[in-house]
């Protein structure tokens, strides 16, 4: 069980704001440069392939559930996107496989953007024109400019049925200005509505010196969005954001349930992005520059063959962070082991080491047993597949996806993610 750590939301609320920049600024910077476009994937940049089949798809699954859930209810769904940057999270939404997909006819996803009324939220004026810009075709989405440090600035309009946000958009906010939102919001929803809260996760292997750091609000940049050719030659902007672990979060909310005196339902919490955080490639928190998030992008792209042996994941340089946090240290050595057993078993397959294949799938636990006796089969069946680059087009992706599958497997949250994931929903409430 994960201590909770008391804090006072009354002083949080009083810290003074130290950044070099404030963060309304660095996001109308960015938008102005052009990072919140439409851009398509790649090895690199903001929306690089880790960010579309991997955190995307964490995201998706996350509200899944939930979505199926709503749509029992009604055919269209009302949402308002909380710190909605260009308007990504509509993509999103639009974007979710249905659970069953065969018995969804021709259906590709489970909502079609007809069926979204959809209001972005953000303190960015020039995230908000940009996102007018990539949605302009789109009659059913709008967006206003507010900032969320001053409540919910929609309290007037009828109850949405989900209170979205992704990507760090609500970690901008002290847990006091969080509880004072949340509070507002369930004043305004409805039983059955749902909030999906996406934070920067305290314990991530991107910044342990932060594990036991008793600050609120700590100092965090965005330079990962700086082109390779140009770090190190241009300042870096840095700004406060708070770095959350479950505890807290949990705290939050049950403050502000009770004193709304409503009822809520922890539906799911996922650790997003574990090994694949943005910094762990920066080392700009002081921990060694790993590209564990470049390597698996190369597995995920159609036109690369990855040397296989530099998947390979490392943990001796921060074992004696393991001594502040032991249950996330046993889960970041668990996940090793799980990853790395995936990666050595593609090193025998290549190697025709059939020895080696045998004694890995023999002596791992089942989920990871199937796992390795499918890539196995796949390896071995290359020849059935019409693909001109087998590896690049067919395998690499799959020792990918078995890899965040694995990320996706580990629940409750432990914080330990450079995103902690999580879905809430009202239930009841004596007052509605």
């Amino acid at each position: 069980m994960e201590k909770i750590i008391s804090f006072d939301p009354v002083s949080a609320s009083m810290e003074e704001d130290k950044c070099k920049i404030k963060p309304a600024e660095f996001f109308d910077i960015a938008a102005i440069q052009g990072f919140y476009g439409l851009e398509s994937s790649g090895l690199t940049g903001k929306k690089d392939f880790v960010r579309k089949y991997w955190e995307d798809i964490t995201i998706k699954l996350s509200v899944r559930g939930s979505i199926e859930k709503l749509l029992t209810k009604c055919n269209n769904i009302r949402v308002v996107d909380l710190g909605c940057g260009s308007g990504e999270g509509f993509d999103l939404l639009t974007h979710i496989p249905a659970s069953r997909p065969f018995i969804s006819g021709k259906k590709c996803f489970m909502l079609s953007p007809d069926q979204i009324s959809y209001t972005g939220v953000d303190i960015s004026g020039s995230m908000i024109q940009q996102g007018k810009e990539n949605y302009k075709n789109h009659k059913n989405v709008r967006f206003e400019q507010a900032d969320l440090n001053k409540g919910f600035p929609l309290m007037d309009e009828q109850p949405f049925d989900i209170y979205f946000s992704s990507y760090a958009s609500l970690s901008h906010l002290t847990p006091y200005k969080l509880q004072m939102l949340v509070e507002e919001i369930f004043n305004h929803g409805k039983p059955g509505a749902i909030i999906v809260f996406d934070l920067i996760g305290k314990y991530s292997l991107e910044w342990p010196k932060y594990w036991n750091e008793n600050k609120i609000m700590l100092p965090y940049n965005m330079d990962y969005l700086t082109p390779l050719e140009l770090r190190g030659k241009e300042p870096i902007q840095w700004f406060d954001v708070c770095f959350w672990t479950p505890a807290m979060l949990f705290q939050t909310l049950d403050a502000a349930s009770k004193k709304m005196d409503t009822c809520i339902e922890i539906v799911q919490t996922f650790d997003r992005s574990i090994f694949l955080g943005r910094h762990m490639e920066t080392g700009l928190f002081g921990t060694p520059r790993l590209n564990y998030r470049y390597q698996v992008n190369q597995l995920f792209d159609h036109e690369h063959r990855e040397e296989i042996e530099h998947l390979l994941i490392n943990l001796e340089w921060c074992t004696e962070f393991g001594k502040i946090r032991p249950d996330v240290w046993a889960r970041l050595c668990d996940y090793k082991e799980k990853w790395n057993c995936i990666i050595h078993l593609v090193e025998a397959l290549v190697h025709g080491n059939d020895s080696m294949v045998s004694s890995l799938i023999e002596t791992t636990s089942q989920d990871i047993s199937n796992e390795l006796k499918f890539l196995t089969w796949l390896y071995r069946n290359a020849h059935r597949f019409p693909a001109v680059d087998f590896w690049a087009s067919i395998m690499g992706p799959q020792i990918a996806l078995i890899l965040r599958n694995i990320e996706l497997s580990f629940e409750p949250a432990l914080g330990c993610g450079h995103g902690l994931l999580c879905v809430v929903e009202i239930t009841e409430s004596s007052g509605k």
